[in-house]
């Protein structure tokens, strides 16, 4: 008897590392991995405007550019996503901001859009003040400098060329906080209105999705202030993938249809229902 259940639990053992292998076999296979997080007007998880933020519509039209193909959405904090790619597992994340140094060692499509610089979101108070000390666009360098302003920012979240100038005068202050947890950046804005800080640094896009969301009945209060250090600039958005040969198939796939992408009705709908129709548009 224990001979016959020795021998059973060794063909379980068998099965399941067969089922197993397949399994993992199968994802690796799959043409296209994409890794999303809760960030909305990016990715929306819940609301009147589930699966209605502009990465949503990138990987839907995506889906449609390249049908032969197989898609699997995975939904993950970003910092998960970030250490998968740089571990160089198979997995893209859409709407990356390409060309940084934060990330440069994906692989990314041809662009796909363009996004407005970041700038100041405050209240109409200190906007304000702000406009009167340091002028419009804002002076970045000098407002850091300001020790009675409060600061905060998503923890996940990085500026570029300010972000050095946040380190240098704002992290180690009183008038500084990280703010962590799923849609921080939305979560944010509600202390701002509640006069808990005093500004952070996020696209026009995120206020947009605030307005149309959380102060629907209302007005927020709310100032976009664009910054004088970003003058001028044009932020490249793309897809980012694993830097391995998986994700070169995958990136060399999307470009092949990348212009359909961009002449995609629906996206170019959902990109004007968050960045404005005025927002910058590639050629």
């Amino acid at each position: 008897m224990r001979t016959d259940l020795n021998t059973l639990k060794t063909q379980l053992v068998g099965l399941f590392t067969a089922l197993l292998f397949c399994t993992t076999s199968f994802a690796e296979d799959e043409d296209i991995i994409w890794g999303v997080n809760s960030s909305p007007p990016f990715h929306i998880y819940y609301g009147d405007y589930k699966e209605q933020g502009f990465c949503d519509a990138l990987v839907s039209s995506f889906q449609r550019q390249l049908p032969e193909l197989s898609h699997r959405i995975r939904k993950l904090p970003s910092r998960r996503i970030t250490m998968i790619m740089k571990k160089n597992k198979n997995l893209c994340f859409p709407c990356l901001i390409k060309k940084t140094s934060y990330n440069s060692d994906f692989n990314y499509t041809e662009t796909t859009h363009l996004y407005e610089p970041h700038g100041i979101i405050t209240r109409t108070n200190i906007a304000a003040e702000i406009i009167e000390k340091y002028g419009e666009p804002v002076k970045f360098l000098a407002l850091v400098k300001n020790s009675d302003l409060r600061f905060a920012q998503p923890a996940e979240r990085r500026y570029g060329q300010l972000q050095s100038l946040i380190e240098t005068h704002l992290i180690d202050s009183e008038n500084f906080s990280f703010i962590s947890g799923e849609n921080a950046h939305v979560n944010l804005l509600t202390m701002i209105v509640n006069d808990r800080i005093d500004y952070t640094i996020d696209y026009r896009a995120i206020m947009t999705y605030y307005n149309e969301t959380k102060a629907e009945f209302e007005d927020s209060g709310l100032v976009f202030l664009p910054i004088e250090e970003y003058s001028g600039l044009l932020i490249e958005g793309a897809v980012g993938c694993s830097n391995n040969q998986w994700g070169h198939n995958a990136v060399k796939k999307m470009n092949e249809v990348i212009e359909q992408l961009k002449a995609d009705p629906d996206f170019q709908r959902i990109l004007d229902k968050w960045m404005g129709n005025d927002r910058p548009k590639l050629n």
